[in-house]
């Protein structure tokens, strides 16, 4: 059975892209230095509280969007995720990036772990532009390492998709 071609993201310029960073309000400040430290130019970075909702008369073309959610206890971060992104469809360009980031309660984002998520984050912008699958970014040893270790301490990073 043939798989059907999924539509593919353009690749993303952080230093000329426009940015959303949405999330919870304790890990907003670490999106926004991780956002930095990758390349982001902060006057074109949108930072956007989940519990906050946009402008309705605001529209952009925001090329990505990095949605973090905490997620404490038995509360499903997913649909958190979900309902953020579609809060902040207005904002986002219709062939955009959204890559969701979803932290366990207990786990705090040492320096390190932020240094991680900022390259799963970035490799997770890479596959979502690879025209193929033999074309995606290839994770190396070191990567998977720093993977395993999100996972580890409770960290989740995914891309989703808003259908239309």
């Amino acid at each position: 059975m043939a798989r059907t071609p999924r539509e593919r993201h353009d690749p993303v310029d952080l230093q000329h892209a426009e940015v959303v960073l949405a999330g919870t309000q304790e890990l907003l400040p670490v999106l926004r230095a991780a956002a930095v430290r990758a390349g982001v130019d902060a006057t074109r970075m949108r930072v956007v509280g989940v519990n906050d909702l946009p402008d309705p008369t605001d529209h952009a073309e925001a090329e990505l969007a990095v949605i973090a959610i905490r997620r404490p206890g038995d509360d499903p971060a997913f649909h958190r995720a979900q309902d953020a992104a579609e809060r902040i469809e207005p904002l986002m360009a219709p062939n955009a990036v959204r890559i969701v980031v979803t932290v366990s309660g207990a786990t705090r984002l040492a320096p390190k772990l932020e240094r991680t998520l900022t390259t799963e984050v970035l490799h997770q912008m890479g596959a979502a532009a690879a025209p193929f699958g033999f074309r995606r970014p290839f994770r190396n040893l070191r990567k998977r390492l720093g993977l395993a270790a999100l996972q580890t301490a409770g960290v989740r990073v995914f891309r989703i998709t808003i259908g239309h």
